[in-house]
């Protein structure tokens, strides 16, 4: 099991601690960096949580130099800690090694002062937030459960529970069936908490061999569903004394007697992790069983001390303080965590024109940091959307796009929730607001009241001048459901003197779009003058369903003489006015206009926003001037303000 993280620096190291700590820990150094070529061999896997557990042998302070150097080489996310005496042995423990390996990086949780030695938990907080401490009573020593949520979530879903356990040393049946009683404790209070929550257990379980009834009972699925666990790496046995597991091995690393540690070789697995199954699932919170590592375990010192070279998978300085620190090596592994969704809160489909489709990209990203699990994630949609079927994976990284889209099937507003449901323990159950509009084609006509194509436009008498009049293209009926009508050409043959001075495409909806037409009359040679226009239409350009719709067609007319006989006032088949008198009025106006030929006649009264307020006369009128009146009122006979 080799490992090779990054290596703190001397230097670094040296502003923190004693002139004579400072010299030790860089002679400790020299050692690693002239080690580091055989460390490089099996470079570090990324981590996203590294998890520690070490017994700290007695720990209230001291060994700060030997646990700087084993705590530089594992750079653990969290520690988990057996045989720590005192709240003051916490201190010593971050303030004295964490906070000199990472300085400002480590917090620790809280402590509770058990009977016997005790538990604690160190962690990043830039990686982890600490969410609750339950201490659990045994016989002998107390068992620790740590609460632990990613940064990257916020809902008990995401949490990671830890449990910290010193159980019963020594052989022997009774010592086993203490054992066994503490193991059922903890079982008992695993079994409080639902199927699937993420959890392992992990310490100083002084289990001789796999057969015993403590390791039995924890394994078992017989006693329960919510508490059972199991080894990482599979390798079950008589781990005591037996070569076949000298790579393993968790104590002792040392063969002499000094500071109370055991002293007989490498010969025991006694500090391990067992995890839950659903950190064994390839989802959600899980264990990277690769990673599991032994620190300093190379399979070379089965039965001896850790300080003896060969050194196979760390530095001789590293296995020296390793010997020095405890009479357990540490052991961590890393952990993916649970997947994170990210995606937008709302989504506008924009208007379709009916018979038409539009599709929209909808980004989704798994915003977790790596390793973490892969996101997995389906849709529903709701009515009058669709979205793609299936199930989709997504690791973390880049945001990958789904095209979302409107079903232009009938004309209408459209809204509803896309249901993103993924294993984002945060969000298993995500909405999008979606929203869109399907537009009726929109409906061409020369005239606002009528469903026409074509319209005749009456310049009247022209005498030796310029003649000007507006035609008018209305989408008919329009309404905030219907698309514009656009006008995007125009085409003037017959007589050359028919001419448009300025032609702008552009749009009827609730207000008609006018065109200026004139005729040039200066020379033209007396009689009637004829010219057709055409206006080509679309619906609005842009819209998703737009169509290509009827031309509208204008047949033009102007008479050219000395106009002794001719209408005062030119007019057309759409304004046509003359004069309004009086104007301003308080009861009562009259509204004249001309007609050079009889012809239809459509003569309203429209505000200033473009909204119809009172038709004055329709139908057929003969040639010569008209006099219509009104009376201020409104269609239902409302005075109307004044302006």
């Amino acid at each position: 099991m080799c490992y090779a993280p990054p290596l703190v620096s001397s230097s670094r190291i040296q502003t923190s601690l004693s002139t004579g700590t400072a010299a030790m820990l860089r002679s400790l150094l020299a050692g690693i960096s002239l080690a580091l070529g055989l460390s490089l061999a099996c470079p570090p896997p990324a981590a996203a949580v590294r998890v520690m557990t070490y017994n700290l042998l007695n720990y209230s302070g001291g060994r700060t130099a030997e646990f700087q150097v084993v705590l530089a080489e594992a750079q653990p996310d969290v520690v988990v800690a057996e045989e720590v005496l005192s709240l003051a042995g916490v201190n010593a423990f971050l303030t004295g090694v964490l906070d000199v390996v990472n300085p400002g990086e480590w917090v620790a949780g809280p402590f509770t002062d058990g009977p016997d030695t005790d538990n604690a938990v160190f962690y990043r907080p830039a990686k982890l937030t600490f969410v609750s401490q339950t201490t659990i009573p045994t016989v002998l020593r107390e068992i620790d459960e740590y609460v632990l949520r990613p940064v990257s979530h916020s809902t008990p879903a995401a949490d990671l529970r830890l449990y910290a356990v010193h159980l019963k040393a020594s052989q022997g049946s009774s010592n086993e069936q203490q054992r066994l009683a503490e193991s059922q404790t903890l079982r008992s209070h695993l079994e409080t908490y639902p199927v699937g929550q993420s959890y392992a257990i992990m310490g100083d379980f002084n289990i001789y061999q796999a057969s015993e009834p403590a390791y039995q009972y924890m394994i078992n699925p017989v006693n329960g569903a919510a508490g059972v666990v199991q080894d990482p790496i599979a390798r079950e046995g008589n781990w005591h004394v037996n070569p076949a597991f000298a790579d393993v091995h968790t104590q002792s690393p040392r063969v002499t007697q000094f500071g109370g540690g055991a002293n007989g070789g490498m010969d025991d697995r006694f500090d391990f992790m067992l995890t839950g199954p659903s950190t064994f699932d390839g989802e959600g919170w899980d264990i990277l069983p690769s990673t599991y590592t032994a620190l300093g375990q190379d399979g070379q010192h089965f039965d001896g001390a850790l300080n003896v070279p060969p050194y196979l998978v760390v530095t001789a300085a590293v296995a020296q303080a390793l010997h020095d620190a405890s009479d357990h090596l540490p052991v961590f592994a890393d952990w993916q965590v649970p997947a994170r969704l990210s995606t937008v809160a709302s989504l506008d489909l924009g208007p379709v024109i009916v018979g038409g489709t539009t599709a929209v990209d909808l980004l989704i990203e798994n915003v977790a940091p790596l390793p973490a699990d892969e996101l997995d994630y389906s849709f529903a949609a709701p009515t009058g959307f669709g979205a793609p079927a299936g199930t989709f994976q997504l690791l973390p990284g880049g945001p990958v796009s789904h095209s979302i889209t409107l079903d232009g099937g009938s004309v209408g507003f459209r809204s509803g929730d896309l249901v993103v449901t993924s294993d984002d323990p945060d969000s298993p159950a995500r909405n999008v607001s979606l929203s869109g509009v399907v537009l009726d084609h929109a409906d061409p006509s020369t005239s606002s009241a009528l469903s026409q194509l074509v319209a005749s436009v009456d310049f009247g008498s022209v005498v030796g001048d310029t003649a000007i009049v507006v035609v008018e293209a209305h989408d008919l009926g329009w309404t905030p459901l219907r698309a514009e009508l656009e006008i995007w050409n125009a085409a003037l043959v017959g007589d050359p003197r028919f001419f448009v001075p300025t032609f702008v495409p552009g749009t009827a909806g609730l207000v008609p779009y006018s065109l200026e037409v004139a005729f040039d009359g200066v020379g033209a040679a007396d009689g009637e003058h004829a010219g057709t226009l055409t206006l080509s239409t679309r619906d609005a350009s842009g819209l998703p369903g737009g169509v290509d719709l009827s031309d509208l067609t204008y047949e033009l007319v102007a008479i050219v003489g000395d106009g002794t006989d001719a209408p005062a006032v030119a007019a057309s088949f759409h304004s046509g006015l003359g004069v309004a008198a009086p104007n301003p009025f308080r009861h009562d106006t009259s509204i004249t206009y001309a007609l050079a030929r009889s012809g239809a006649v459509d003569l309203r009264v429209f505000d200033v926003r473009g909204r119809l307020v009172r038709e004055l006369a329709q139908g057929i009128r003969a040639a010569g001037r008209h006099e219509e009146h009104w009376d201020g009122r409104d269609r239902d006979g409302h005075a109307m303000a004044p302006g």
